[in-house]
Protein backbone atom coordinates (compact mmCIF):
# COMPACT_ATOMS: atom_id res chain seq x y z
CA UNK A 1 0.00 0.00 0.00
CA UNK A 2 2.62 2.37 -0.28
CA UNK A 3 2.48 3.27 -3.73
CA UNK A 4 -0.55 5.16 -2.44
CA UNK A 5 1.46 7.65 -0.55
CA UNK A 6 3.46 9.16 -3.95
CA UNK A 7 -0.11 8.43 -6.22
CA UNK A 8 -1.83 10.88 -3.73
CA UNK A 9 1.39 13.32 -3.23
CA UNK A 10 0.82 13.62 -7.33
CA UNK A 11 -2.50 14.00 -7.19
CA UNK A 12 -2.85 16.45 -4.73
CA UNK A 13 0.18 18.41 -6.70
CA UNK A 14 -2.11 18.09 -9.38
CA UNK A 15 -5.32 19.47 -7.50
CA UNK A 16 -3.09 22.43 -6.20
CA UNK A 17 -1.70 23.57 -9.57
CA UNK A 18 -5.07 23.24 -11.29
CA UNK A 19 -6.63 25.55 -8.66
CA UNK A 20 -3.48 28.04 -9.12
CA UNK A 21 -3.94 27.98 -12.44
CA UNK A 22 -7.86 28.87 -12.09
CA UNK A 23 -6.94 31.51 -9.76
CA UNK A 24 -4.48 33.00 -12.44
CA UNK A 25 -7.09 33.15 -14.79
CA UNK A 26 -9.95 34.62 -12.59
CA UNK A 27 -7.11 37.36 -11.37
CA UNK A 28 -6.34 37.94 -15.57
CA UNK A 29 -10.01 38.18 -16.08
CA UNK A 30 -10.89 40.69 -13.50
CA UNK A 31 -8.09 43.14 -14.77
CA UNK A 32 -9.44 42.87 -17.97
CA UNK A 33 -13.04 43.29 -17.05
CA UNK A 34 -11.93 46.30 -14.67
CA UNK A 35 -9.55 47.87 -17.28
CA UNK A 36 -12.10 47.02 -20.72
CA UNK A 37 -15.44 45.82 -19.34
CA UNK A 38 -16.52 48.54 -16.87
CA UNK A 39 -15.54 51.54 -19.07
CA UNK A 40 -17.42 50.18 -21.67
CA UNK A 41 -19.92 50.07 -19.94
CA UNK A 42 -20.21 52.68 -18.79
CA UNK A 43 -19.66 54.59 -21.72
CA UNK A 44 -22.95 52.67 -23.02
CA UNK A 45 -24.96 53.59 -19.82
CA UNK A 46 -24.01 57.56 -20.52
CA UNK A 47 -24.96 57.46 -24.50
CA UNK A 48 -27.68 55.58 -23.92
CA UNK A 49 -29.32 57.42 -20.48
CA UNK A 50 -28.68 60.89 -22.63
CA UNK A 51 -30.76 59.74 -26.06
CA UNK A 52 -33.26 58.35 -23.82
CA UNK A 53 -33.44 61.70 -21.93
CA UNK A 54 -33.09 63.86 -24.96
CA UNK A 55 -35.62 62.17 -27.28
CA UNK A 56 -38.47 60.84 -24.58
CA UNK A 57 -38.14 63.20 -21.48
CA UNK A 58 -37.56 66.41 -23.27
CA UNK A 59 -33.79 66.57 -22.22
CA UNK A 60 -33.31 69.65 -24.75
CA UNK A 61 -35.06 71.52 -23.19
CA UNK A 62 -33.57 71.34 -19.71
CA UNK A 63 -30.15 70.98 -21.52
CA UNK A 64 -30.54 74.27 -23.04
CA UNK A 65 -30.99 76.52 -20.08
CA UNK A 66 -28.46 74.61 -17.93
CA UNK A 67 -25.98 75.26 -21.26
CA UNK A 68 -27.33 78.22 -23.04
CA UNK A 69 -24.14 78.73 -25.01
CA UNK A 70 -24.08 75.14 -26.11
CA UNK A 71 -21.85 73.14 -25.10
CA UNK A 72 -24.63 70.38 -24.18
CA UNK A 73 -24.31 69.13 -27.93
CA UNK A 74 -20.82 68.61 -27.67
CA UNK A 75 -21.19 66.83 -24.93
CA UNK A 76 -23.22 64.19 -26.36
CA UNK A 77 -21.15 64.27 -29.56
CA UNK A 78 -18.27 63.36 -26.82
CA UNK A 79 -20.56 60.67 -25.13
CA UNK A 80 -21.47 59.08 -28.92
CA UNK A 81 -17.49 59.08 -29.62
CA UNK A 82 -16.41 57.84 -26.30
CA UNK A 83 -18.68 54.35 -27.06
CA UNK A 84 -16.39 54.27 -30.56
CA UNK A 85 -13.35 54.33 -28.80
CA UNK A 86 -14.07 51.77 -26.45
CA UNK A 87 -15.73 49.87 -28.28
CA UNK A 88 -12.66 49.07 -30.12
CA UNK A 89 -10.68 48.25 -27.00
CA UNK A 90 -13.33 45.85 -25.84
CA UNK A 91 -13.23 44.10 -29.00
CA UNK A 92 -9.55 43.85 -28.81
CA UNK A 93 -8.76 43.37 -25.37
CA UNK A 94 -11.67 42.18 -23.08
CA UNK A 95 -12.60 38.49 -22.34
CA UNK A 96 -15.65 39.53 -24.49
CA UNK A 97 -13.58 39.61 -27.72
CA UNK A 98 -14.83 36.50 -29.56
CA UNK A 99 -18.28 36.38 -27.54
CA UNK A 100 -20.96 36.59 -30.85
CA UNK A 101 -23.34 38.27 -28.95
CA UNK A 102 -21.09 41.24 -27.57
CA UNK A 103 -19.89 41.56 -31.10
CA UNK A 104 -23.28 41.34 -32.73
CA UNK A 105 -24.99 44.33 -30.51
CA UNK A 106 -21.86 46.22 -30.25
CA UNK A 107 -21.63 46.46 -34.46
CA UNK A 108 -25.21 46.60 -34.61
CA UNK A 109 -24.39 49.72 -32.57
CA UNK A 110 -22.06 51.28 -35.40
CA UNK A 111 -23.95 50.32 -37.91
CA UNK A 112 -26.64 52.62 -36.62
CA UNK A 113 -24.68 55.55 -36.94
CA UNK A 114 -23.14 54.05 -39.97
CA UNK A 115 -26.10 53.13 -42.39
CA UNK A 116 -27.69 55.11 -44.83
CA UNK A 117 -31.12 54.02 -46.61
CA UNK A 118 -35.22 54.92 -46.30
CA UNK A 119 -35.38 56.91 -42.57
CA UNK A 120 -31.59 57.50 -42.38
CA UNK A 121 -30.19 59.90 -44.59
CA UNK A 122 -26.86 61.11 -44.88
CA UNK A 123 -26.56 64.23 -42.26
CA UNK A 124 -26.72 64.15 -38.02
CA UNK A 125 -25.40 61.39 -36.70
CA UNK A 126 -24.17 60.01 -39.86
CA UNK A 127 -20.87 58.29 -39.16
CA UNK A 128 -19.33 55.94 -41.40
CA UNK A 129 -17.01 53.59 -39.88
CA UNK A 130 -13.73 54.78 -41.17
CA UNK A 131 -14.61 58.29 -39.40
CA UNK A 132 -15.93 56.08 -36.03
CA UNK A 133 -12.56 54.57 -35.97
CA UNK A 134 -10.43 57.66 -36.23
CA UNK A 135 -12.98 59.45 -33.59
CA UNK A 136 -12.63 56.97 -31.55
CA UNK A 137 -8.90 56.85 -31.61
CA UNK A 138 -8.84 60.33 -31.01
CA UNK A 139 -10.30 60.32 -27.38
CA UNK A 140 -8.35 57.56 -26.39
CA UNK A 141 -5.06 57.90 -24.27
CA UNK A 142 -2.23 56.03 -23.39
CA UNK A 143 -1.75 56.17 -19.77
CA UNK A 144 1.22 54.38 -17.38
CA UNK A 145 -0.99 51.86 -14.95
CA UNK A 146 -0.40 49.22 -12.07
CA UNK A 147 -0.32 46.78 -15.42
CA UNK A 148 1.63 48.98 -17.79
CA UNK A 149 0.09 50.68 -20.06
CA UNK A 150 -3.51 51.26 -19.87
CA UNK A 151 -6.09 53.05 -22.12
CA UNK A 152 -8.56 55.88 -20.44
CA UNK A 153 -10.36 58.63 -22.33
CA UNK A 154 -9.72 62.37 -22.43
CA UNK A 155 -12.06 64.96 -20.44
CA UNK A 156 -15.08 66.14 -22.29
CA UNK A 157 -13.41 69.74 -21.76
CA UNK A 158 -10.33 68.41 -23.97
CA UNK A 159 -12.86 66.91 -26.42
CA UNK A 160 -14.22 70.14 -26.49
CA UNK A 161 -11.01 71.92 -27.59
CA UNK A 162 -10.08 69.50 -30.40
CA UNK A 163 -13.68 70.38 -31.80
CA UNK A 164 -11.84 73.07 -33.03
CA UNK A 165 -9.15 71.55 -35.02
CA UNK A 166 -9.50 71.18 -38.09
CA UNK A 167 -9.99 67.09 -38.89
CA UNK A 168 -13.03 67.95 -36.65
CA UNK A 169 -14.27 71.76 -38.00
CA UNK A 170 -14.20 70.48 -41.16
CA UNK A 171 -15.78 67.00 -40.64
CA UNK A 172 -19.65 67.02 -42.21
CA UNK A 173 -20.91 64.30 -39.48
CA UNK A 174 -19.78 66.74 -36.48
CA UNK A 175 -20.48 69.80 -37.56
CA UNK A 176 -24.40 68.84 -39.11
CA UNK A 177 -24.89 66.92 -35.68
CA UNK A 178 -23.72 69.91 -33.43
CA UNK A 179 -25.68 72.05 -35.61
CA UNK A 180 -29.19 69.86 -35.06
CA UNK A 181 -28.58 69.60 -31.53
CA UNK A 182 -28.25 73.12 -31.04
CA UNK A 183 -30.72 74.01 -33.41
CA UNK A 184 -33.77 71.73 -34.18
CA UNK A 185 -36.59 70.78 -31.52
CA UNK A 186 -36.61 67.07 -30.14
CA UNK A 187 -39.65 66.23 -32.45
CA UNK A 188 -37.83 67.55 -35.73
CA UNK A 189 -34.56 66.29 -34.53
CA UNK A 190 -32.56 65.15 -38.42
CA UNK A 191 -31.27 61.90 -37.33
CA UNK A 192 -33.29 61.19 -34.21
CA UNK A 193 -34.36 57.56 -36.30
CA UNK A 194 -30.36 56.63 -35.99
CA UNK A 195 -30.19 57.87 -32.26
CA UNK A 196 -33.60 55.48 -31.22
CA UNK A 197 -31.77 52.42 -32.93
CA UNK A 198 -28.66 53.00 -31.36
CA UNK A 199 -30.45 53.19 -28.40
CA UNK A 200 -31.82 50.21 -28.45
CA UNK A 201 -29.21 48.16 -28.82
CA UNK A 202 -27.13 49.93 -26.39
CA UNK A 203 -29.96 48.96 -23.30
CA UNK A 204 -30.04 45.16 -25.15
CA UNK A 205 -26.12 44.96 -24.63
CA UNK A 206 -26.35 46.21 -21.20
CA UNK A 207 -28.94 43.62 -20.29
CA UNK A 208 -26.48 41.17 -21.83
CA UNK A 209 -23.30 42.26 -20.18
CA UNK A 210 -24.93 42.93 -16.97
CA UNK A 211 -26.37 40.14 -16.44
CA UNK A 212 -22.54 37.93 -17.54
CA UNK A 213 -20.71 40.30 -15.26
CA UNK A 214 -23.36 39.59 -12.15
CA UNK A 215 -23.80 43.37 -11.21
CA UNK A 216 -25.88 46.31 -12.18
CA UNK A 217 -24.55 49.87 -12.66
CA UNK A 218 -27.78 51.31 -11.57
CA UNK A 219 -30.89 50.29 -9.85
CA UNK A 220 -34.32 51.19 -11.39
CA UNK A 221 -35.71 50.52 -14.92
CA UNK A 222 -34.05 50.80 -18.27
CA UNK A 223 -36.80 51.81 -21.01
CA UNK A 224 -36.01 52.16 -24.75
CA UNK A 225 -36.88 55.10 -26.60
CA UNK A 226 -40.03 54.72 -28.88
CA UNK A 227 -40.04 54.31 -32.34
CA UNK A 228 -41.52 56.21 -35.26
CA UNK A 229 -44.55 54.39 -35.78
CA UNK A 230 -45.08 53.96 -31.63
CA UNK A 231 -45.13 58.03 -31.52
CA UNK A 232 -47.62 58.06 -34.41
CA UNK A 233 -49.92 56.02 -33.42
CA UNK A 234 -49.83 58.03 -30.06
CA UNK A 235 -50.35 61.31 -31.56
CA UNK A 236 -51.99 63.66 -29.81
CA UNK A 237 -51.55 61.59 -26.69
CA UNK A 238 -50.20 63.03 -23.34
CA UNK A 239 -46.15 62.92 -23.43
CA UNK A 240 -43.74 62.07 -20.42
CA UNK A 241 -43.39 65.80 -18.89
CA UNK A 242 -39.69 66.77 -19.16
CA UNK A 243 -37.50 66.71 -16.02
CA UNK A 244 -36.20 69.73 -13.83
CA UNK A 245 -32.91 68.40 -13.48
CA UNK A 246 -30.81 66.43 -15.97
CA UNK A 247 -31.18 63.30 -13.68
CA UNK A 248 -31.10 59.69 -15.09
CA UNK A 249 -34.36 58.45 -15.44
CA UNK A 250 -33.80 55.63 -17.83
CA UNK A 251 -32.63 52.66 -16.28
CA UNK A 252 -33.10 49.01 -15.90
CA UNK A 253 -36.10 47.04 -17.86
CA UNK A 254 -36.12 43.11 -17.43
CA UNK A 255 -32.54 41.83 -18.07
CA UNK A 256 -31.95 39.49 -21.39
CA UNK A 257 -30.15 36.33 -21.09
CA UNK A 258 -28.28 34.80 -23.81
CA UNK A 259 -30.53 35.35 -26.47
CA UNK A 260 -31.26 39.12 -26.69
CA UNK A 261 -33.44 40.30 -29.01
CA UNK A 262 -32.23 42.21 -32.36
CA UNK A 263 -34.12 45.41 -32.68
Amino acid sequence: MQWLIPVTMGLWALWTWSQEREQERLTRRARLAALYVNPFMSACEDLQSRIYNILELGGLRTLRKRYPDGAYAEELLYLIVRYFGWAAALSRYSPYSQDPVVIRLAEAVRDAFATTGAGFPVGPFNFFHPEQKALGKMVMSRMQGQHGIELDTISSYKFRERLARPALSNSQSVQQSLEALRNADVENLPGRNRLEKAQHHLVDLLHYLEDREGYRLFAGERKKCSRLRERSARNGSQRVPATDGFARPNRRARPSRTTVRQN
